[in-house]
């Protein structure tokens, strides 16, 4: 009786493996199609050492120190910290720390919330993400 019931056992373990076997439905990768166009990258291009065109006609006489960039993120890692900075017309632009910013203006040091520049005439600004330009004094 023993030997019946480890019989049966078996033989419905097997057929349901074999159930199983055939109910799961695969996929061969290679097959598809992966999009050209990374989804996560958005609309906007990250620009990482592009030159920035100062003459355009987006930009005037009265941009201020940054030419109408404004601070939209930071990124702060172990080894190194990246300002985030965009420009009127979209585009995005990464700068790490002792990087110009243009031919005037430098980024000195990168914090959480905001980051501190250095002009021409040696002087420093803190720029905050709220578009908040601050001159420091020494």
């Amino acid at each position: 009786m023993n030997i019946n019931k480890l019989f049966l056992l078996i033989i419905s373990l097997l057929i349901f493996n074999l159930n199983f076997s055939y109910s799961e439905e695969t996929i061969k990768l290679d097959d598809e199609e992966l999009p050209a166009i990374d989804p996560f990258q958005g609309n906007t291009t990250v620009g990482q050492n592009q030159p920035i065109d100062e003459n355009t006609d987006n930009n005037s006489k009265d941009t201020g120190i940054l030419n109408g960039m404004r601070l939209v993120g930071t990124i702060i890692g172990q080894n190194k910290k990246f300002a985030i900075m965009s420009r009127p017309d979209g585009n995005v632009f990464k700068f790490e720390e002792n990087q110009k910013i243009n031919e005037n203006t430098f980024v000195v040091e990168v914090f959480n919330s905001h980051i501190i520049i250095e002009d021409e005439n040696s002087k420093f600004y803190q720029v905050y993400m709220n578009n908040l330009i601050l001159e420091l004094e020494e």
